[in-house]
This record gives structure tokens, C-alpha cells and sequence, in this order.
């Protein structure tokens, strides 16, 4: 199998063992536990509101609404909730990844 080959069968494994142990939904539950616990939920909506008030209920689409909350709504989470969920993927990876990889070759 070609390194490339292996990368692909290694990334799909992985994708199957994230959710098969349910790590997704865990994962999921720790963000939005994190961005409910930092107020975020509450700024974003309040962001939304302000937007309608300033552009008009009349005058903003549903789609202009989400993609201003999606640009907004990254930026305003906040740095250590990125970083712990960074932290428990690359956790996450590191004790499956290896393990995988000896199966794969």
C-alpha cells in the first residue's frame, strides 16, 4: 500500500473509531457545556438581534443572518474553550492514532 493509500485508510478508520466510541458526541456535549458556561449562546443572539434592528426585520434574509452569525460566531469563542477542545482532540489522537496506524501496515 502507498504511503497516500495509507493516510486514506488511516483517516477513515479513524473517522469510524470517532464514531463508534461515541468520542463526536462527547466532544459536542464538552463545546456546547464550554460555550453555554461563557455566555456565549446569549452574545451571539444578542449580535443577531442588533443585526435585524440596524438592517430592518423587512430587510435581512435568513441567509445573510447565518452567515453573519457563522463569521461572528467563530470569532467570539472564546481562546481557552479553542484550546481545550484542541487539547482533547489532539488527546484523542494521540492514544488512537498510533494504534491505528500498526493495524493499517
Amino acid at each position: 500500500m502507498s504511503e497516500s493509500e495509507n493516510e486514506q485508510k488511516l483517516a477513515s478508520e479513524l473517522k469510524s473509531r470517532i464514531l463508534e466510541t461515541q468520542e463526536r458526541n462527547k466532544l459536542k456535549r464538552l463545546l456546547t457545556k464550554r460555550l453555554r458556561d461563557c455566555g456565549w449562546k446569549d452574545k451571539i443572539k444578542k449580535r443577531c438581534v442588533d443585526k435585524i434592528r440596524t438592517e430592518g426585520v423587512e430587510n435581512i434574509k435568513l441567509d445573510q443572518l447565518e452567515e453573519y452569525v457563522l463569521k461572528h460566531g467563530r470569532e467570539a469563542v472564546p481562546d481557552d474553550v479553542k484550546v481545550e477542545m484542541l487539547q482533547q482532540i489532539s488527546s484523542y489522537l494521540d492514544k488512537h492514532v498510533s494504534q491505528l496506524e500498526k493495524n493499517i501496515k
